[in-house]
């Protein structure tokens, strides 16, 4: 979290996505989200990532968590 402000801040090759709720009937998203890339991502490139499912310690929302892996890395 940065201080004063209450707002979580990402961390390097970290991301989260949240449940659209309530959804509005106009909205055509499920869920939203960030991801916070460690590294300059080129056009058509894969990147692999794993998810977690996570609650906030805050207000209690379920979210997943990613992690963002280097598929560069020889075990991948």
């Amino acid at each position: 979290m940065t201080s004063g402000d209450n707002k979580f801040e990402l961390k390097m090759g970290k991301g989260n996505m949240f449940k659209n709720d309530p959804k509005k009937e106009t909205d055509k998203h499920d869920f939203y989200g960030t991801i916070k890339m460690p590294r300059d991502i080129g056009a058509g490139e894969e990147i692999k990532f794993h998810g977690y499912r996570n609650k906030s310690e805050n207000t209690g929302k379920e979210y997943i968590g990613f992690q963002i892996l280097d598929k560069r890395d020889a075990d991948l």
